[in-house]
């Protein structure tokens, strides 16, 4: 799955509940089974690190970063930081612990296969309706 479908589905869900470690729980607990959905997996790094970083970066500008919405986008990224540090080769696989990541966890929590990018529309749209629902519920919170 894409960090940034990750991100809006751990925003989305953040925005239900009233505090940040909460909403960072469900953030990470997010993560798993979209991971375990057949998806298509940005293969440029650079590019989803920038696209995430201006993500963040536009949430704490608007003033989101003390929000249960900035914090389930956080939660629900962390556990893909063993991904990034097993592409750039500092993490071996084998290091991976995260469901759905772990080679150890994989008879259990299998992660779904690869896509090719012409999969990639319902992700957009998944995304699209998480970030919806992230915004009502963050503005009807008043936040």
């Amino acid at each position: 799955m894409t960090v940034l479908t990750h991100m809006a589905v751990g925003a989305a869900a953040g925005s239900f509940v009233g505090g940040r470690v909460p909403a960072a729980l469900l953030g990470v607990l997010s993560h798993i089974p979209l991971d375990l959905i057949p998806h298509y997996e940005f293969q440029k790094l650079w590019v989803e690190v920038a696209v995430v970083a201006a993500a963040l970066g536009t949430m704490v500008a608007a003033g989101l970063w003390r929000a249960p919405v900035f914090w389930g986008a956080v939660g629900a990224i962390v556990p893909d930081i063993e991904n990034l540090l097993w592409r750039l080769g500092v993490l071996p696989d084998s290091g991976k612990v995260f469901p759905g990541h772990s080679e150890k966890l994989a008879r259990w929590l299998p992660h779904g296969r690869a896509l090719s990018i012409r999969h990639a529309w319902w992700q957009i749209v998944m995304a699209g309706v998480a970030v919806a629902v992230a915004a009502v519920n963050t503005l009807s919170r008043g936040v």
